[in-house]
């Protein structure tokens, strides 16, 4: 320990490390195993903070997508595919109409 212009200064102090026991890396495998965020988009649009702040239920919000466009499908937030609502065992899914593939 030193001191220079009134600050004290440490020297960091670290325990000497042990080498465990190896564990085999599959990095494929554990690449294939990660778990990533899917999310469906219907639509966006953009309002004034003054009508937000005054939401209330039954409000309506048009968005900027029609009927009859796909919904984008994003993975971790950008758009992979674009697909179609439907129902199965009374739970809403996407049937894939389009995958970008770049």
């Amino acid at each position: 320990m030193s001191k220079q212009n009134n600050e004290t200064i440490y020297e960091a102090q670290f325990e000497q490390l042990i080498q465990g026991e190896r564990e085999e890396i599959n990095a494929v495998e554990d690449v294939m195993q990660s778990r990533l965020e899917i999310s469906v988009e219907m639509g966006s649009t953009k309002e004034k903070i003054g009508r937000i702040i005054n939401f209330k239920e039954g409000d309506v919000i048009v968005l900027d997508k029609h009927v009859e466009e796909g919904l984008d499908i994003n993975v971790n937030g950008k758009r992979i595919a674009s697909g179609e609502s439907i129902i199965i065992d009374n739970k809403l899914a996407i049937r894939l109409s389009s995958v970008k593939l770049d």
